[in-house]
């Protein structure tokens, strides 16, 4: 038991250590925060008046004013009280009666400190049900739920603290993704498949894919002339960062590896397992067989993860296609709006580096177990 622990702590203390180490190695370059501004917790003792409405268009929503006194619950005014306005629009609306707890925004003003209400405390809901989750992957997953969990925090780390960082730095995106995904590529099956044939091929198959998905994103981006400008903060992320180290083109690279990488991991594990297993099953099937057997069940998982990564796309871009359903746009108008052609473009090159995984999978089993002893022989 303490030996299957060794390596999942080792890269629990290394995500660790990466994240304690950014801050500092970061703060050279990284943007100065907005001065004289504060976000605290804060709970409403009274609330004094208010005036709202259901909004016409809306009637779930309360819309209107409010007069709040409230208590600062941390910073340097923790413990004082407050009477602050709260108005309350269609987009920002954080309605609260007594007793509810909300993050207060803190600003100095020319004049005077400005309190406002900024919104919900929603943090309890998401720590509640990421424990939640992380208590269900170790209950049913035993050793291997923890290898994933390890495995996550692991690309955290990678992700927040140091690509991130990196970008911002002046590093190149394309070079610096391609390393840290195959780090996260190498360590990720490493911890959930164990260190065996097996394990390689999905490496070399995932890395291929998800490269391969960055291309088509990037090749087709810019063929489109769309930019990593379009991003969902693409602007703001120049505004913020001014003097031109962030190479802004390339993170549609960035973004697609990204979110293309879990679902091609998949499809590799799947693929090199099958390959493995119909080896281990059928000795004597030829290399042939074995592979158009391979090829068959790809296309059965090939029609699912594709799926999968399309109705993903589609989800996170829902009210974006109700608004084009809505002021009925013909499609020379909607297939031209940078964010729809950037979700679909997405979406495809995602789709693109998932279905070339699958050959390159069973090329790299070709090539991985090309030298390994007969399963009679084992």
């Amino acid at each position: 038991m303490a030996k299957r622990l060794l390596f999942p702590s080792l890269i629990f203390l290394l995500a660790t250590a990466l994240f304690w180490w950014s801050p500092s190695w970061s703060e050279s370059f990284r943007p100065a925060p907005l001065s004289g501004q504060q976000f605290v917790k804060a709970e409403v003792i009274e609330v004094l008046e208010q005036q709202v409405h259901p909004d016409y268009l809306a009637p779930d929503i309360l819309t209107g004013v409010q007069k709040l006194k409230i208590r600062i619950l941390e910073g340097e005014e923790q413990g004082q009280e407050r009477v602050v306005d709260n108005s309350l629009s269609r987009l920002h609306n954080v309605y609260v009666e007594a007793g509810d707890h909300f993050i207060l925004l803190i600003r100095e003003g020319p004049r005077s400190t400005i309190y406002w209400p900024y919104n919900y405390d929603r943090a309890h809901a998401v720590y509640l049900m990421a424990g939640l989750f992380l208590l269900l992957v170790l209950v049913l997953g035993g050793m291997q739920g923890l290898n994933s969990i390890v495995s996550l925090y692991f690309t955290a780390a990678l992700v927040l603290a140091v690509l991130i960082p990196g970008i911002f730095a002046g590093w190149h995106p394309v070079w610096l993704t391609v390393a840290l995904m195959a780090v996260k590529i190498l360590v990720g099956f490493a911890l959930i498949a164990g260190v065996n044939r097996k394990s390689y091929a999905s490496m070399l198959g995932t890395l291929a894919g998800v490269v391969m998905a960055g291309l088509a994103a990037q090749l087709f981006g810019e063929w489109a002339q769309l930019s990593g400008i379009y991003l969902d903060k693409g602007e703001d992320i120049i505004n913020l960062k001014r003097d031109g180290q962030v190479q802004i083109r390339w993170l549609l690279f960035v973004a697609i590896m990204i979110s293309a990488l879990g679902a091609i991991m998949d499809v590799a594990i799947s693929m090199a397992s099958s390959y493995h297993e119909l080896r281990e099953a059928n000795p004597a099937q030829s290399e042939r067989q074995r592979i158009l057997a391979c090829i068959n069940i790809g296309r059965d998982v090939m029609g699912t993860m594709t799926n999968t990564l399309m109705l993903a796309f589609a989800g996170s871009g829902l009210t974006l296609m109700m608004m084009v359903w809505g002021f009925q746009m013909p499609v020379e108008q909607f297939m031209n709006i940078p964010a729809i052609a950037l979700a679909i473009i997405h979406a495809l090159a995602g789709s693109i580096g998932l279905v070339l995984s699958i050959p390159f999978t069973l090329l790299a089993c070709l090539l991985v177990y090309r030298k390994a002893p007969s399963p009679a022989a084992d």
